[in-house]
């Protein structure tokens, strides 16, 4: 067996590990969960207004999330992309709408972060076969945070 199988046999995990454990920090640190009802923390934190409540956002949730998980195919990777791309994506779109310090996670950033993960499992799909494990992780980091540096300069321009 080349040795570069086993190094990822290694490698993969820990870094897997590490940046999972990095997630979980920073979510219970800067992450607070909206309650649906519009009060808590203040006025909502981004300029754009939405006078949906959550339920009423629930189905395109479910399509847009089905979407992600079984839509671009079931292979295990893809499934790890999107959940760690999913968690990335609501840190790396919530540091540009912080509310007093806080990330506040609705079902609307949800669709947002999934969006995000979106990207990243289109431009894996054009990779597979050719990146090793820890690279799409990398990929999926890189590509979220400028797929949401780039909304925040679009929505900014719209403003």
């Amino acid at each position: 067996m080349p040795a570069y199988a086993t190094n990822m046999r290694v490698k993969f995990p820990i870094v897997a590990l590490v940046l999972e454990i990095i997630t979980i920090i920073l979510f219970a640190v800067f992450v607070v969960y909206d309650d649906g009802k519009g009060h808590g923390h203040g006025a909502p934190s981004n300029q754009t207004h939405h006078e949906e409540k959550p339920m009423d956002l629930y189905p395109m949730f479910q399509d847009v999330h089905v979407m992600i998980f079984i839509g671009f195919g079931s292979v295990g990777v893809n499934l790890l992309l999107a959940a760690f791309g999913l968690q990335w994506g609501l840190l790396m779109q919530g540091i540009w709408h912080l509310d007093h310090g806080k990330i506040k996670v609705s079902i609307f950033k949800i669709i947002n972060a999934d969006f995000s993960t979106a990207t990243v499992l289109i431009s894996f799909g054009a990779v597979l076969g050719k990146t090793s494990p820890v690279q799409l992780l990398i990929m999926t980091i890189l590509e979220i945070s400028i797929f949401s540096i780039n909304e925040h300069l679009v929505n900014k321009a719209d403003a």
